[in-house]
């Protein structure tokens, strides 16, 4: 462990600028307030303020005019429309969360309200679409975006990890809707194997039916013979295939930009079934790559 003194060696402009921006390489924040800045440095902003005449001239003075926090700042219209379509194309998508726009714009969501009154008319004056927050969210929207966020993550994620890319559903329509967020981990590991066993069933080899079980055990056997490919089926082939594209090995984990699709090693146009040994995990270049080919490698994974 280095030993540092708390103070600078001296206090001229190039001394107190290279303080500044090394306290910047620490905040993670996309803007640096006085007193974030006050936690990591070893100069008090009152002085910087005395030397360049006020903290958004200091953080001028170290080129980080773009981490200056406005939030105190007068803002037109003009300039939050602009900052919530730079935080729409930070992020890629045209509906996010308060929250998400406080991780990654220079000021504050409470600044939009100030100006704009809710959050929905700046939205809508940004052209993007308001966050569904206090819309009701069924079981299967909450599921799906929770099946993404594991994914991306490669493991099971944590309640501040919902409020961030790539999920488009707040941890607070989990726990309004569960009660709690391990309750609503719970339920969704309780719809992943409901569906594993739907699909497990389906794949048994079948008996002659009575007339009474006919029209059940047709429904099962259909899974097999459905395109679709059910939320807890899919969860358990990216799980099996460690969220790792079987062919590349990308994964959102490496490249946030990598989808990973749940694919039919033989093809279901050609016949193929919806079933685990049948199913695999790639990426979308790989996917698209493949389309409905059938490849020699893949013959030996084939069931009769």
């Amino acid at each position: 462990m280095q030993f540092e003194l708390k103070r600078l060696p001296d206090y001229t402009d190039e001394t107190l600028i290279d303080e500044i921006r090394r306290v910047a390489a620490l905040v993670n924040h996309p803007t640096i307030s006085r007193t974030e800045f006050q936690k990591h440095s070893r100069v008090h902003t009152s002085t910087l303020e005395k030397r360049f005449g006020c903290w958004e001239n200091a953080m001028n003075a170290a080129g980080l005019s773009d981490r200056f926090d406005s939030s105190n700042k007068a803002v037109s219209k003009e300039d939050i429309i602009t900052e919530l379509q730079k935080v729409s194309s930070k992020l890629g998508v045209k509906t996010f969360s308060r929250e998400q726009f406080n991780a990654n714009a220079h000021f504050k969501d409470s600044v939009i309200r100030r100006v704009f009154g809710t959050w929905r008319k700046a939205m809508e004056a940004a052209g993007l679409t308001a966050n569904k927050l206090g819309q009701r969210y069924t079981d299967e929207e909450c599921f799906e975006n929770l099946l993404q966020v594991w994914t991306h993550y490669g493991r099971q994620p944590q309640h501040r990890e919902m409020n961030q890319p790539p999920s488009i559903v707040g941890p607070k329509a989990y726990t309004l809707r569960w009660e709690t967020w391990t309750k609503a981990l719970y339920a969704f590991v309780a719809r992943v194997n409901d569906d594993l066993q739907s699909v497990n069933t389906s794949s048994e080899p079948e008996s002659q039916p009575t007339t009474k079980s006919a029209t059940i055990l047709k429904s099962k056997t259909d899974e097999r013979d459905s395109r679709d490919i059910r939320l807890g089926l899919r969860y358990t082939i990216l799980n099996r295939d460690r969220f790792k594209c079987v062919r590349c090995g990308n994964s959102p984990a490496i490249s946030f930009d990598c989808l990973l699709h749940v694919d039919h090693i033989f093809p279901f146009s050609k016949g193929g079934k919806t079933e685990i040994d049948n199913l695999r995990t790639l990426c979308q270049h790989c996917n698209l790559g493949k389309s409905n080919r059938i490849e020699v490698s893949d013959q030996p994974a084939l069931r009769p």
